[in-house]
């Protein structure tokens, strides 16, 4: 009894916490058990819920999706490398934003003037934000509202994009310059279906700045491991040295401001020259033509408003965006002001590479793009330049959980 009133006393400290040694360091063993009985009880009725459900709505919503987006229309393509590059808590507004008469992201903006950019990319994350992220481009399906996908859910059956590229012949590996244990994110990764993973511990003497290592080391090593493969390769690089409080690269350089939001650019401009320098160094080696490139951020930075007071740019519809910029997909250079979102950018690599997409997948073709479905069953859409937003005709978090736990209720039965 005594142990069930310290969890329940200490319920609301930790509920926000999502990394389980952290409870643990807490609770102690025995507080820490029960808390994870109680996840794992609860976790039993919802699947028994989800088992006792009728899959028809959700699998009529899904087959209309992949009708609008032309699933079943896709001709056959050559196999390219897929490289995501996902910044950290970059905004939308960065893109195209100017700061005294310059660009603050002009090696990011010279990519997006050559290739295709999304000017309105919603930011859909929730409880889990960078790991939300990371589920959304490799499921193309929406997070769980309050509950963070990587660290409470057995990720083992949803279809995802490293899977399906296995079965396609390609090899994949994730990279990111920190604990492979925070957000789960080693444990998901593999369950995702990646051939191999890096953490801080795989990089030899690195570059540490702020969190990690630094993201021009990270970026240098996954363009050796690019170069090096012989079959089609995925690689998901995830950088980490443009984190809140974004003084990471002021502290090193002397260059420390006098507001987050100064620093914030400072940071910024770091994050785009090791971009700059990836992308430079890909079209040098000669795979540039070979490879699809899609840089994106993970969420918003939780500054974009005062951001916005510095920078030489117009109100955009939704403030809550992201950067998304594609290279490679055959449909030259455009700037797409239509609503996009993250679950969107899976389903435009395996439209580009002739596969077609789980029966699972959300998101919407590079065709097809004009709206965001978000945990909250909302679908969010711009419409004569002004935001707009209805509920969704299905329970989101009902329908993200059946492709985890039973993606075969969603198959196509045509």
């Amino acid at each position: 009894m005594i142990c069930v009133c310290l969890v329940s006393r200490d319920w609301v400290s930790i509920a926000g916490r999502h990394e389980n040694r952290y409870l643990a360091r807490q609770l102690g063993i025995i507080g820490y058990a029960v808390y994870d009985l109680q996840k794992i009880a609860l976790s039993a009725f919802e699947k028994a819920r989800i088992d006792k459900l009728d899959p028809d709505p959700y699998r009529s919503f899904l087959e209309k999706r992949r009708s609008d987006r032309g699933d079943f229309h896709l001709e056959p393509a050559r196999k390219k490398n897929v490289v995501f590059i996902q910044m950290e808590s970059v905004d939308g507004i960065c893109l195209y934003g100017v700061h005294e008469g310059e660009s603050i992201m002009p090696n990011l903006r010279r990519i997006a003037d050559e290739n295709v950019s999304f000017a309105n990319t919603y930011d859909a994350t929730d409880a889990g934000r960078t790991s939300d992220a990371e589920f959304m481009v490799l499921t193309s399906v929406p997070p769980i509202k309050g509950d963070p996908v990587f660290v409470n859910f057995d990720l083992n059956k949803i279809p995802s994009l490293p899977r399906v590229l296995k079965d396609n012949g390609y090899y994949s590996f994730s990279m990111h310059g920190f604990n492979g244990e925070f957000w789960n994110r080693s444990d998901a990764h593999r369950s995702l279906g990646f051939d191999r993973d890096f953490f801080l511990s795989d990089f030899e003497s690195p570059e540490k700045i702020g969190w990690g290592v630094s993201d021009e080391v990270v970026l240098e090593v996954a363009l050796e491991t690019i170069l090096r493969i012989e079959q089609p390769v995925f690689g998901h690089i995830i950088l980490l040295t443009h984190h809140h409080p974004y003084n990471h690269i002021g502290d090193i350089s002397g260059d420390r401001k006098s507001s987050i939001e100064e620093d914030f650019l400072v940071s910024l401009r770091y994050v785009d020259t090791q971009i700059g320098r990836f992308y430079d160094s890909l079209i040098a080696s000669g795979e540039m033509e070979n490879t699809i490139v899609a840089v994106f951020s993970d969420h918003d930075s939780g500054i974009a408003d005062r951001l916005m007071h510095l920078l030489d740019i117009e109100n955009p519809p939704f403030l809550d965006t992201v950067p998304l910029v594609v290279t490679g997909l055959g449909k030259g250079n455009q700037r797409i002001e239509r609503l996009s979102s993250l679950q969107d950018l899976p389903v435009m690599i395996l439209h580009s590479l002739g596969i077609q997409p789980p029966s699972t997948f959300v998101g919407n073709s590079i065709d097809s793009i004009g709206e965001s479905i978000t945990p909250a069953s909302l679908q969010m859409r711009i419409e004569n330049g002004e935001p707009i937003s209805e509920n969704t005709r299905i329970d989101v978090g009902i329908l993200s959980k059946l492709a985890i736990w039973r993606p075969d209720y969603l198959e196509d039965v045509r």
